[in-house]
């Protein structure tokens, strides 16, 4: 019994000196929970680099139906994580505590409507980024093709002309309210165009109608530039990826400076991108990867 006493009188003085030290050790005194909209690896990376870079207690919750949304309301988190659209449509009902979005598709009259407690990280990467990734890989294009909702888009599509003009490029955009009007779109263009420029639209891009495009794009000698990889390996010439990773990061950022006492909303595009080129669909199109930036991208070699 004395040596139990002793030991737990050394632990206690030696706590006591590395205080006296290096001063009190760190604890976090907020806490997150986080809804995924789905157990996918791109949300998973986004979770992860949210935890990498987040200085609260993080925890997950699920969010099946409206008692779920009490036992979140009755923990009281300092901030709300939604990875996902689905996750963040059931999550911005939340007034009460601030809301960060991640890896969520928007709507135009979503973004408008936004209270001030909600913050987020944008599926879209900036305009100027987008269109200086295709000067790298297309250095001899000048025309660019973009379809888009303007449901969803408008405002994107506003600031990508801006920075298109300021580029020396020429933007040339149709709007498709409907994917039965998106044939005609391209049509009323393919003379015009020397890129088709693809967003994360739901409206232009489909099952359905990605086929189409990639169509459109053989058949007509015009490299398609997307916005996934995965759209690489399916006959795309280019794509810029947002990094999943650094997108949770970035959302962590934003929480970190809310709970610290941050005021008003933050949106902000994906900061981080991946180029991927899809080398052998290029040589087949005549496109040659002049530039040592564009060689060094993913599927390059």
């Amino acid at each position: 019994m004395k040596s139990y006493f002793t030991r737990n009188r050394l632990l206690a003085l030696s706590l006591l000196a590395a205080v006296s030290l290096f001063g009190p050790m760190p604890v976090n005194a907020c806490d997150v929970v986080v809804v995924k909209s789905a157990d996918l690896k791109p949300y998973r990376d986004a979770l992860r680099g949210f935890k990498d870079a987040s200085s609260c207690d993080v925890s997950e919750a699920e969010l099946n139906d409206d008692r779920d949304l009490d036992t979140i309301r009755g923990k009281r988190p300092d901030a709300v994580l939604a990875i996902g659209t689905t996750a963040f449509k059931k999550l911005r009902v939340l007034d009460n505590v601030p809301v960060v979005y991640v890896m969520a598709v928007l709507a135009e009259a979503d973004r408008a409507q936004l209270p001030p407690n909600i913050s987020g990280v944008s599926m879209e990467i900036a305009p100027a980024a987008y269109l200086a990734a295709m000067k790298q890989v297309f250095p001899a294009a000048k025309r660019v093709g973009l379809l888009y909702d303007p449901r969803n888009m408008q405002t994107f599509v506003a600031e990508a002309s801006r920075e298109a003009a300021a580029a020396g490029l020429e933007l040339t955009s149709r709007q498709v309210p409907d994917p039965a009007g998106l044939a005609t779109a391209l049509g009323s263009m393919h003379d015009a165009i020397d890129i088709l420029w693809i967003l994360p639209d739901p409206t232009v891009v489909t099952p359905e109608t990605i086929d189409y495009l990639l169509r459109f794009s053989i058949q007509h000698t015009i490299p398609l530039f997307a916005f996934s990889k995965k759209y690489i390996e399916m006959g795309a010439i280019a794509s810029l990826d947002a990094d999943p990773f650094d997108m949770g990061a970035q959302a962590a950022d934003m929480a970190n400076a809310i709970v610290a006492g941050g005021k008003g909303a933050v949106r902000a595009y994906a900061r981080k991108t991946r180029l991927s080129i899809n080398k052998k669909a290029a040589g087949k199109m005549g496109v040659k990867i002049v530039s040592e930036s564009a060689r060094r991208a993913d599927h390059a070699d």
